[in-house]
């Protein structure tokens, strides 16, 4: 007999995976891979960025810093010794494409990594937290912190390197890497951190299963007409068209969109503005009217980013509310309502495609003695442990296990006939008779499960129908020695 420790938070399908094995060192090739692949970003940043410099100063947009800061954390596979060697070559590489002098190309590198490695410094700490997730207000403003931070680390830098490589007074160069700095980490690294899992991504799926297509383009549709309409009006407030359909998109689409067409958005703004694309009447060759235009599009960007980051963090806590509404607290099955529900869907479905239906009502044997010999405590694990090894035999697909109430359950087989529904029924009996709980010291208690069965092939019983006749099962198999299972038709 196997025994068991039950102890479970939360009931969750087994995941049919191999034998895990400790993840293996990156290779030498693999990390040079790495290095290559940084520096050949790096570079095709920097050269974009330096694209957009107007003649004596710093480059409108340099998205260099923060896309580097962004990919160090979100991919920790990058974050090496090559990785770092391949950043510091990328931004090499570039400064010899466009002709900048070795030490100034240096100088501006160093300049660049004293930010980059005051914002990874705090990010990586585990108050960095909130701000690697995004996810709510405290998440937003931790970020607009420690982007706040390591732009102060680049503007006092850069107050040493500015005046070498483009002139002017240190107090300006370094108020201009500053808020060129603070844009740039505020409008890129959202957007890198929030680069979508596996998980996230079948969120969106189902986000956009359940949303019209013309629901779901609104936003996105707003925004193009917003910047249209900023090109033809032009003005100082062009700049601020967007926000509403940018706010718009917080509130539909999620951080990791929202934090795209942010970064999208402001930085085709300073691009057509130095440009000349976009009229608004700034002269931007100003250094002052410059930061003024930066720290102006930063905070334009932070609205609709919150806005997404407390969208999430709701959505979040409405899935965990609906999940306790819907979920039995100690064994993590669905209640009694919760499976009605989702038992009824899944019959609705099975009658439409003409296929058979099985029901188990399965009842752990003589519990009141467990209660009354070993204590409620005890029972609860009993209970517990019941329900994950009814979990375990069960096929692939939706889990459709409730507990109806104290030691009794109910699974709901789609597709099934008569020998698919006694086979997952006994496998459920057995893995019950063969398992037992630990009780520590060396002692053990082992128990059986009763099992009552019906069938509906075709699918035209309803849930009432298929419980009462499994029900009827079930007390002949008590009654008929316990530990086994009865299977019947629905009448």
């Amino acid at each position: 007999m196997q025994t068991m420790n039950s102890q479970r938070d939360k009931l969750t399908r087994p995941q049919k995976l191999e034998p895990s094995v400790p993840a293996l060192p990156a290779s030498p090739a693999q990390l040079f891979a790495g290095g290559v692949l940084v520096a050949a970003i790096m570079a095709t940043v920097c050269l974009f960025g330096v694209w957009t410099r107007l003649a004596g100063q710093l480059a409108v947009f340099w998205p260099a810093n923060a896309l580097l800061l962004g990919l160090f954390i979100r991919f920790p596979r990058l974050d090496t010794a090559a990785g770092w060697v391949g950043a510091c070559a990328g931004h090499l590489l570039a400064g010899f494409i466009v002709g900048d002098p070795l030490p100034i190309s240096v100088l501006l590198t160093l300049t660049n990594f004293a930010s980059v490695i005051t914002g990874y410094l705090l990010l990586a700490q585990p108050f960095g937290a909130d701000a690697r997730k995004l996810l709510g207000a405290a998440g937003v403003l931790q970020l607009l912190g420690i982007a706040g931070l390591a732009s102060v680390a680049g503007g006092l830098a850069g107050s040493f390197v500015g005046p070498m490589a483009f002139g002017g007074t240190a107090l300006e160069s370094g108020l201009a890497w500053f808020a060129s700095e603070l844009l740039n980490y505020f409008t890129i690294l959202p957007a890198v951190l929030s680069i979508p899992t596996a998980q996230h991504r079948e969120v969106v799926r189902q986000w956009r299963k359940s949303m019209p297509p013309l629901r779901r383009a609104a936003p996105l549709l707003a925004l193009l007409a917003s910047v249209a309409a900023a090109l033809l009006v032009g003005g100082p407030g062009a700049v601020a068209f967007p926000v509403p359909a940018l706010l718009w998109c917080g509130m539909r689409y999620g951080v990791f969109p929202t934090a795209v067409l942010s970064l999208l958005t402001t930085a085709w703004t300073l691009v057509a503005m130095s440009k000349g694309v976009l009229d608004t009447a700034v002269q931007i060759e100003s250094p002052a009217m410059l930061m003024s235009v930066r720290l102006g599009v930063t905070l334009i960007a932070i609205s609709p980013l919150a806005v997404a980051s407390a969208m999430a963090a709701n959505r979040i806590l409405m899935a965990q509310l609906r999940h306790l509404a819907e979920h039995d607290p100690m064994t993590g099955t669905m209640n009694r309502r919760a499976f009605a529900e989702q038992a009824g869907k899944a019959l609705r479905s099975a009658r439409t495609a003409r296929q058979g239906v099985g029901l188990l009502v399965l009842d752990i044997d003589r519990f009141k003695s467990v209660n009354d010999t070993y204590g409620h405590a005890v029972g609860d694990q009993v209970i517990v442990l019941a329900a994950n090894l009814v979990a375990d035999q069960l096929p692939d697909g939706p889990l459709l296990l409730g507990r109806l109430g104290g030691e009794e359950f109910a699974v709901l087989l789609p597709g099934a006939d008569h020998a698919h529904t006694r086979a997952v029924a006994e496998r459920v009996r057995q893995a019950c008779a063969e398992t037992a709980v630990d009780l520590g010291q060396g002692r053990t208690l082992g128990f059986t499960v009763s099992i009552g069965a019906s069938v509906s092939q075709p699918a035209d019983a309803g849930l009432d129908r298929l419980l009462q006749a499994a029900d009827r099962a079930l007390y002949e198999a008590k009654h008929g020695g316990r530990n086994r299972v009865v299977l019947t038709d629905v009448d």
